[in-house]
């Protein structure tokens, strides 16, 4: 027996990402969109027309017809609470805002390819070194995309160094002594990336390669740093520790960052109610969950087949 698929696709604010639940049982296609996303396409394209509407807590969203769904279908990734709330930490700062600035942090991640450029001032090695641990995360990261290029006229991540004083500061932006200066668009796709390697620390090399590392891997998602004295060795806590390491935990945060089972460009706001209302229809049984991605670029299979 044929099964009967029920869609009810929302449009987020983005108009990148639409939650999708499909349940069994319900011969029926409907999209649904707030007034301003309705109002906006409608302008583009008049073929689209409102066919009635409920209200959604606060939210008043608008059936309608003349819109095709296009895009990648992903299923919902799920995640137990613990890790959500360390995730949310990292992303939204979500622990240390102050309540009038809770919403202003925003999910953001690298979409094209990260075209990385070694200045002359980096020694060859912390180029190597640097090299392999990129070339790490783009192996193990389903969508994250890492190349190295020789001009930094082709290049949309540049790394230097300063050794002492004297020496030039490429990126007068980053005004500390280490650190990164991050560009991103109003979709929240980061697209330019300056790091400052500090060599005048009094520290060995390997000291100054893990600190490199670790600003490298916050440049990825533009990712907060909280304490965790619970595991201090993460690339992502601030207690002290002489050996930081990227581990397994640090390594699943980036990959379900870069997930698409999970919405791009959302405040916490939006990222919990997403999580809220797949939970809701997995409780359910016969409901699913999905997203769909307008012009995804896949690197690798995101997801096996149901």
């Amino acid at each position: 027996m044929k099964k009967n698929i029920f869609y009810l696709c929302f449009l987020l604010s983005t108009l990148l990402c639409f939650a999708q639940h499909h349940t069994s049982g319900v011969s029926k296609s409907a999209t649904f969109m707030n007034s301003k996303n309705f109002k906006e396409l409608r302008k583009k394209n008049k073929e689209i027309d409102s066919v009635g509407f409920f209200v959604d807590k606060a939210d008043t969203l608008i059936e309608v017809s003349g819109y095709e769904l296009k895009g990648v279908r992903v299923a919902y990734e799920e995640k137990d609470s613990v890790f959500l709330e360390r995730y949310k930490q990292l992303v939204y700062n979500k622990k240390y805002q102050r309540k009038e600035d809770r919403l202003a942090p925003t999910m953001k991640i690298w979409k094209d390819i990260i075209k990385i450029y070694f200045d002359k001032s980096v020694d060859k090695y912390y180029k190597n070194h640097l090299v392999d641990f990129a070339k790490y995360l783009d192996k193990e990261v389903d969508s994250l995309k890492i190349s190295f290029v020789k001009n930094k006229e082709e290049s949309n991540y540049v790394i230097y160094a300063i050794e002492n004083g004297t020496d030039a500061n490429l990126d007068p932006r980053i005004l500390s002594k280490d650190g990164y200066y991050l560009n991103w668009n109003s979709k929240q796709n980061i697209n330019a990336c300056t790091l400052k390697m500090n060599k005048q620390k009094d520290l060995g090399d390997e000291q100054i390669l893990t600190d490199t590392k670790i600003l490298f891997l916050r440049s990825l998602g533009y990712f907060f740093q909280n304490y965790d004295s619970s595991n201090c060795s993460s690339y992502f806590s601030t207690c002290k520790n002489e050996k930081k390491v990227f581990d397994k935990k640090d390594l699943e945060i980036l990959k379900y960052h870069y997930s698409y089972g999970i919405c791009k460009g959302t405040n916490i706001e939006t990222f919990e109610k997403n999580h809220k209302d797949a939970k809701e229809a997995l409780k359910k049984g016969n409901t699913k969950m999905h997203f769909v991605h307008e012009n995804l670029a896949i690197k690798k299979p995101l997801f096996k087949s149901e």
